[in-house]
């Protein structure tokens, strides 16, 4: 009879575990799954740039001689030009979710809940737009004192105080646009270290897995 028992459950245990084999199996695969496509990683380019700088010299010496019946002018006029090239190395990296979904800085910071980091680089961005706005309304200004100027042939001084004010608000744009990060790249390394480490651990899948 107990013979029987253990037979029959030996045979239950036998058609029982290649199913949980089974589960344990496909649930080991949609974890892996997941792992790759919310990983993050960070990627390195480098590109060459090419830099030309020409520079010109202009000088202009005028000599003049007087006598009682006569005056003479000599003006010799001499001009310069160098052009330097150089070739510059630019490195440029870049956060991606998965393989394929690229993260600014904000949405990074977001997603690893480092909250003080991404308040800050938040309103640094914030006061940044504030400052282009400025200029974009400063160029407008400058635009329409120009063009008011020329239509109504006003004197010089109001055309060239616009031409001012548009120069000026193109300088607080340039000096107030966004940079391609926010934070360094060791710092996004080693964040970007400790999440998929966490990623791992919540998955049971090895440290090592790739």
């Amino acid at each position: 009879m107990i013979n029987k028992a253990l037979i029959t459950l030996l045979m239950l245990f036998a058609l029982i575990f290649p199913v949980f084999a089974d589960q344990a199996s496909d649930q080991d695969y949609i974890n892996k799954l997941y792992y790759r496509n919310n990983k993050l990683m960070i990627e390195v380019r480098k590109r060459t740039v090419d830099e030309i700088r020409n520079y010109s010299n202009t000088d202009i010496n005028t000599t003049m001689y007087r006598s009682e019946s006569y005056s003479f002018r000599n003006t010799d006029i001499y001009s310069s030009s160098t052009s330097r090239a150089e070739t510059k190395q630019i490195t440029e990296w870049y956060i991606y979710k998965g393989a394929i979904s690229e993260m600014s800085d904000f949405d990074f910071l977001a997603l690893i809940g480092d909250r003080a980091k991404l308040d800050e680089i938040s309103k640094t961005e914030d006061n940044k737009l504030i400052f282009r706005n400025i200029g974009n309304i400063t160029i407008g200004i400058g635009v329409a004192g120009m063009i008011f100027g020329a239509a109504l042939s006003t004197n010089q001084s109001l055309i060239t105080t616009s031409a001012l004010v548009m120069a000026a608000g193109f300088f607080v744009n340039a000096f107030n646009q966004s940079p391609q990060h926010y934070i360094t790249a060791n710092y996004a390394q080693n964040k970007i270290a400790e999440y998929n480490i966490d990623l791992k651990r919540k998955l049971n899948l090895p440290l090592e897995y790739e």
